[in-house]
């Protein structure tokens, strides 16, 4: 379940010093600082990664590699020096599951003291950090619902959707959706969690339906269920047949209305009617328009292609074909010129 410090969690970390840090703590360098697990802290509520089945099995993993194989020198620790009064602490920023999965084989006797790590260099933002959790994360994959929380996390640093869309490498609309999704009521992000629902799908119905997608949802569970499914997609949707027909009729409702306006009784309609007729016919007509230019657009390409293709065909028909050799056959004697006769 989403943990409520992982929402709430304000990200504020008083920078420290990493030298000063390495210093007092006694940490060595080689290629990487190699900390003492120890010292190695954990910012209540900043891993977005939510506790479930996956989580625990992924570091169980984790753990009986380290045991056998010890704790790879190519996947280190990111973290962050931080000052909390008079001390220099390192909090880690990438490799929660790894420094827990390291605790757990040491606790189980793997002979592990120190940690691969790096820290952040100067002047690494709140902001920095917390798009690191999606782009600097190349272990277990990040759920939608923890991407959410993320996204969550930079509105509140006065992020834009479209800034925070640019920095985790997704489109605005994905973005808008997600931060549907991490808004909705507890109940209908738990039915994403537990997989009885496609995060897609949650955000589809919450764009469809709006404050009725939790109750769509229920209700589509219990069709699902019917059915013997235990897991709701957009079919068992209340509606999604209505849907899907009037997606189809859609050409022949978009001809009726233009022959309703060109009816000479539709002057005598309501007038706040036919604005929104007038308004609707006018999306309809702009969508149109955007749709004839790109087919027109693609048929030009087709005509290109097919154009150079004739013209490849054409060069070779007008080239001349080679002569064949004839292949002298085995055994026959060469003619040779006559020998000029004395005089």
């Amino acid at each position: 379940m989403v943990d409520q410090a992982q929402l709430d969690f304000d990200g504020r970390l008083m920078a420290g010093s990493v030298k000063g840090f390495m210093k007092d703590t006694h940490s060595s360098s080689r290629d990487l600082w190699q900390v003492n697990v120890e010292l190695i802290r954990v910012k209540p509520g900043f891993n977005v990664r939510i506790n479930g089945p996956a989580k625990e099995a992924h570091i169980r993993r984790l753990a009986d590699s380290m045991k056998e194989e010890g704790f790879f020198q190519d996947k280190p620790l990111a973290g962050f020096v931080a000052k909390e009064g008079d001390d220099q602490v390192f909090y880690v920023t990438d490799g929660h599951c790894r420094l827990e999965a390291a605790k757990i084989a040491i606790q189980e006797g793997a002979q592990i003291e120190r940690l691969p790590a790096v820290a952040a260099s100067a002047g690494t933002s709140e902001e920095d950090l917390t798009v690191a959790l999606v782009r600097a994360n190349d272990g277990l994959k990040l759920e939608p619902l923890e991407i959410a929380i993320v996204c969550k996390r930079l509105v509140r640093f006065n992020m834009e959707v479209k800034d925070i869309a640019r920095r985790l490498g997704f489109s605005t609309n994905y973005v808008d959706g997600l931060l549907m999704l991490i808004g909705a009521p507890i109940e209908l992000r738990d039915m994403v969690e537990s997989g009885t629902v496609a995060a897609s799908t949650a955000i589809e119905t919450l764009r469809d339906h709006g404050d009725k997608a939790l109750d769509k949802l229920r209700a589509g569970l219990d069709a699902a269920k019917a059915k013997g499914k235990d897991r709701v997609t957009s079919k068992h949707i209340p509606g999604a047949d209505f849907k899907k027909l009037v997606k189809k009729a859609a050409p022949t409702l978009f001809v009726t209305l233009r022959e309703v306006r060109t009816d000479p009784g539709y002057a005598g309609i309501n007038e706040a009617l036919r604005t929104k007729l007038e308004t609707l016919l006018s999306q309809l007509d702009s969508l149109e328009g955007v749709s004839e230019a790109l087919a027109a657009e693609e048929k030009k390409a087709q005509q290109a292609s097919k154009g150079k293709v004739a013209k490849v065909k054409r060069e070779k028909a007008a080239k001349p074909p080679k002569e064949a050799k004839t292949p002298a056959k085995k055994g026959a004697a060469v003619k040779r010129a006559p020998a000029a006769k004395k005089a």
